[in-house]
């Protein structure tokens, strides 16, 4: 088959969707099908090449003349540079952003092509915005209603969001959680990050993902004093790269509450690097405000790490509390706290959570998920 992707970012880009997305086409190019990712050609000051090859994966950059904030890209030709391509499938990786929106009408007139999305989360997903962002969204949403009608299928990553997608004009909706590749389960040394960071004999909390405001690193931090009156070598090792300066008013807090010692903020680092952080720790966190799944959450899951996590729509379906780790309500310290402390002062339960979560891993693997994928793709 003849499949496409369109997403806003893509590889050698970084972040959840877009590492999941480019996993899912090396996978779909290794069953021998034809696929095409259409994209743009920047992100975070990073300039990519229009053209590329990568593993079999043809990718197509479209210029982004300008972004702001998050939803509004100005990249127009990534409405209409797909329609040089005869495609079976175009599969969106969002909603909410206008050119993709045209792209979907324009495939839908002139085309005979399949049209599936996976929105990951719903249009501006957060609880409260600013006033004028608020009558953005509900603009917005009621001139994208009819456009959600045109798929043929939208994923759900998790068991929740028919909720909303239900109101949103969407009309059949499949389930296919988010997945892992199998080089997750490869084995590494940990002893090159270890020394790096000075982490030997520390007991490591870790975050990974964007540091980001409404990820609610803030919130952990916070918790350290209390913390390492239970375990003095504590250390909360966040990583990933920053959003408007967060890294700096992240360690400000931690000198004010006198902890500065015991957070390491690394910014990016390499996927080998990645994988030996996540095997020296014993708790791996996921504050955030929002998540429609946390694919972090099985990543480490993979490398044998007991999961905390707010609780959202990735959190409460990935974690069963007891299971794979605990669940605590975004901004309630006093229960994040409670959970930590539990999962530290017991090292029989930390112990058999971490092998259960290994096990448990197996089945988000993505050789498992592709076979869906295939499925609905061909399905009439």
């Amino acid at each position: 088959m003849k499949i496409g992707f369109m997403a806003n970012y893509f590889y050698p880009a970084t972040g959840g969707m877009e590492e999941l997305t480019f996993n899912i086409a090396k996978e779909l190019v290794k069953n021998g099908h034809e696929v095409h990712v259409f994209t743009s050609d920047r992100k975070d000051n990073q300039i990519f090449a229009k053209e590329e090859t990568v593993e079999g994966v043809q990718i197509h950059r479209s210029t982004l003349y300008f972004n702001y904030k998050y939803y509004l890209k100005f990249n127009p030709n990534l409405a209409f540079h797909h329609l040089k391509y005869k495609l079976d499938v175009l599969h969106v990786q969002s909603f909410g952003f206008f050119f993709q929106d045209i792209a979907v009408i324009l495939r839908k007139i002139f085309t005979k092509t399949k049209l599936i999305n996976t929105p990951h989360g719903p249009f501006m997903a957060l609880d409260k915005y600013p006033l004028s962002q608020t009558i953005f969204k509900k603009c917005y949403e009621t001139f994208e209603y009819p456009i959600n009608s045109l798929y043929d299928t939208v994923i759900q990553v998790n068991p929740e969001q028919y909720k909303w997608m239900n109101k949103l004009g969407i009309k059949k909706i499949k389930f296919i959680p988010n997945s892992i590749p199998e080089s997750i389960f490869k084995k590494v040394s940990t002893k090159t990050f270890q020394q790096k960071y000075n982490l030997k004999d520390k007991f490591i909390i870790s975050y990974l993902g964007r540091v980001q405001k409404y990820k609610g690193l803030e919130q952990v931090i916070k918790t350290l004093p209390d913390l390492i009156k239970i375990q003095p070598n504590i250390i909360f090792l966040g990583i990933g790269g920053e959003v408007d300066n967060e890294i700096q008013r992240l360690k400000t807090i931690a000198k004010e509450l006198k902890v500065e010692n015991h957070l390491i903020l690394t910014g990016r680092i390499s996927e080998e690097e990645k994988l030996q952080a996540l095997d020296l720790t014993e708790i791996f966190i996921l504050p955030s405000e929002w998540e429609a799944f946390g694919i972090v959450l099985i990543e480490a899951m993979a490398r044998g790490c007991a999961l905390v996590s707010t609780r959202t729509e990735g959190g409460n379906f990935v974690i069963q509390e007891g299971k794979q780790g605990y669940l605590f309500s975004y901004q309630n310290r006093k229960e994040l706290t409670e959970k930590l402390t539990k999962l530290i002062s017991n090292k029989s339960e930390l112990i058999e959570i971490q092998k259960n979560n290994l096990k448990e891993s197996k089945k988000y693997s993505i050789t498992l998920a592709i076979k869906e994928y295939e499925k609905m793709y061909q399905q009439q």
